[in-house]
């Protein structure tokens, strides 16, 4: 089979999940440039932290990779991407280009959530504006569970063959999980409550090692609450759900964009 080459704005890293496969694995995902009306595309798998520097890159940076359909996942947006393929172009699109792009693609999480009542293979990535955030609520990590350890274990204890002289360094449990309790924009919004999957949270968290529990909690909020979801900004949430069919129409925060309050995308790019 010939690979299809896309072209992606990457609006989406998660955060790195255990995998026998590799060690641990990123779900990535972004928007396709290359089609005649922008598309939602999932990347998966991606072991990010093993991919050699010329492949990596950041939110917000179009990447040329070459794509094929995902053997175990029937999610219409997923795709597996060859990891060699991957190429970087420029710089992270700025404020204006990103929200020319975002914001005509928004939609309501019950909108989603109800196409999945339909359709349990229906579109299951999208961005949401929240009507308002109540609550971020955060709670202790519960650490890998035994067969995501031995995953991990097993993974690092075989030699780089690519490097035999580097030391592949085990991935550690975040310290903490949290959650956005919202509502959407849909008329008669009873609620969600969601898991963020965002790296930048659990890189955030890693920066606080340091930290008491108490302490760490309240720059978490600062962070993930007070500044993400300010009335000075205008929140929005990357959302997506899982492959496991029986846990589809559970949707995730993978991702956040928040530009000024002030700020008006309406115009589009195509």
């Amino acid at each position: 089979m010939v690979a299809e080459n896309a072209q992606v704005l990457v609006t989406v890293k998660a955060s790195p999940e255990p995998s026998a496969a590799y060690g641990d694995t990123v779900c990535v995902a972004g928007v396709r440039l290359d089609k005649a009306v922008p598309e939602w595309i999932r990347l998966y798998p991606i072991p990010y932290r093993q991919l050699a520097d010329p492949n990596t890159f950041r939110k917000f940076v179009v990447v040329n990779v070459d794509i094929n359909p995902s053997p175990r996942d029937p999610r219409a947006e997923s795709r597996r991407p060859v990891l060699a393929s991957i190429v970087p172009e420029g710089e992270p699109w700025g404020a204006a280009a990103r929200g020319a792009l975002l914001e005509p693609m928004v939609t309501t999480m019950c909108q989603l959530r109800a196409g999945l009542e339909e359709n349990i293979n229906g579109p299951s990535l999208g961005i949401v504006r929240p009507e308002k955030v109540t609550r971020l609520a955060i709670t202790p990590h519960p650490g890998w569970t035994p067969a995501q350890a031995r995953a991990i274990s097993n993974f690092t204890s075989q030699p780089d063959l690519l490097n035999p002289n580097a030391k592949l360094i085990p991935l550690e449990a975040p310290r903490f999980e949290a959650r956005y309790e919202y509502s959407c924009e849909e008329s008669g919004c009873k609620g969600h409550k969601q898991r963020i999957l965002d790296w930048e949270l659990v890189a955030f968290e890693r920066r606080l090692k340091n930290h008491s529990d108490q302490a760490a909690r309240i720059s978490l909020t600062e962070q993930f609450f007070d500044m993400i979801c300010s009335p000075k900004r205008r929140t929005h949430f990357f959302v997506g759900n899982f492959a496991d069919a029986t846990k589809r129409k559970n949707f995730s925060v993978l991702g956040m964009y928040y530009p000024p309050a002030g700020s008006d995308y309406g115009a589009t790019l195509f």
